[in-house]
């Protein structure tokens, strides 16, 4: 797996939260906020998600609709925000999502996770590719209740990716280049 992870990290299996690392605890109640603060009238399906990264720090993000129906994903929109505030490197990523109109007699059960759509894969992918590190990206899926998770590798969610090489890209070489155009701005 990553160096950063535990060997004996349970994978693929729904576990208390509180038997996570607690980089992935923390990263998980960043999703759980993230979610309260949707906006999702038309859905009323409310997603948080928190990316972390290389250097411990958590990126929030949360959905937000509009009347055309195009929405942008929490997954997304964490990613969004991290390339806007320069962290374009992470390990992980915690998801949790509930719809907002669910009454106590029609609830689902309470391991019911939310996985990244297609779009927000594809999305992490190229997080993961950036980061060099698709094989241990983890994806944290937090279940309904907010008590437990399943912790999934996203080349397990992905297996047969389409990445930036497979366009000639090597996305490490523009991500030396941007850390070099930085570094010149700075010294002006």
């Amino acid at each position: 797996m990553n160096n950063m992870w535990p060997a004996g990290l349970k994978l693929n299996s729904l576990i208390p939260l509180t038997q996570l690392p607690m980089e992935l605890q923390s990263l998980a109640r960043g999703a759980i906020d993230a979610h309260r603060k949707a906006y999702c009238p038309y859905s009323n399906f409310a997603v948080g998600a928190a990316l972390l990264h290389n250097d411990l720090r958590i990126t929030t993000g949360c959905n937000y609709e509009n009347c055309v129906l195009k929405s942008c994903c929490a997954e997304l929109c964490a990613i969004v925000k991290s390339n806007s505030e320069g962290l374009r490197k992470a390990t992980a990523v915690a998801i949790y999502g509930r719809s907002k109109t669910l009454n106590v007699k029609s609830l689902p059960p309470p391991d019911t996770l939310t996985p990244p759509c297609g779009v927000c894969r594809q999305s992490l992918v190229e997080v993961a590719d950036l980061s060099n590190n698709y094989e241990s990206f983890l994806v944290v899926l937090v279940s309904l209740d907010m008590q437990h998770a399943k912790v999934l590798k996203l080349c397990d969610l992905m297996p047969l990716k389409f990445g930036p090489s497979d366009i000639g890209i090597n996305v490490s070489q523009l991500q030396e280049q941007v850390e070099a155009d930085e570094e010149i701005s700075k010294e002006k």
